[in-house]
């Protein structure tokens, strides 16, 4: 599993497997919400431009399934329990952005699952395997701002200006995760 071999890469010492996990999960959780706050308000919408698509992408490309899945899980469930951890500082799964959230835990289970299969390991099969995690993310987002802002506008509102950035998170989490992958697994041979 690849997750396996990067967890004594990237945290070397002397911990057992159980602290490697949540050393790792709680690495990812901190990486998302530093990323969170990288944030620009847009005028013409309640979404943000954050970089947590690039640390969904990377985490997920790196972590697998379950690991990812773990993170995104524990990130959204502090968020959603009053933790300031979202962008801007904020938290609740109550305002327009919810389905964002809500659609990067599921692609943090669809992108790891790839990433399982060795998707993770080149450049192509990354940047496949995270486009189809943005389908997922931005097709929740768009599911649920729709009930906040007029029908007409949800598109140039809730996915047309994201696309450019969300393009460039994905080649750069893509290539930064291929290359972790490749050499975690030659390390591990």
């Amino acid at each position: 599993m690849i997750s396996q071999a990067l967890i004594p890469r990237l945290f070397p010492s002397e911990l057992t497997h159980i602290k490697g996990r949540l050393l790792a999960v709680s690495s990812g959780v901190g990486l998302m919400f530093l990323l969170a706050q990288v944030a620009i308000p847009l005028p013409f919408t309640p979404v943000p431009v954050t970089g947590q698509t690039f640390g969904l992408l990377f985490v997920s490309l790196l972590w697998g399934r379950r690991l990812g899945f773990e993170t995104l899980l524990l990130y959204i469930g502090l968020g959603a329990l009053g933790l300031p951890l979202f962008a801007q500082f904020k938290s609740g799964l109550a305002g327009a952005t919810s389905g964002y959230l809500l659609g990067m835990l599921a692609a943090s289970y669809v992108i790891g699952s790839l990433a399982d299969r060795g998707w993770g390991r080149t450049y192509v099969k990354a940047v496949l395997a995270g486009a189809l995690g943005l389908a997922v993310v931005f097709a929740c987002g768009l599911l649920i701002l729709r009930y906040f802002i007029p029908e007409g506008t949800l598109l140039s509102a809730g996915l047309y200006p994201f696309v450019p950035g969300a393009i460039l998170k994905l080649l750069l989490a893509s290539g930064l995760s291929a290359h972790l992958n490749r050499s975690a697994t030659k390390d591990g041979e």
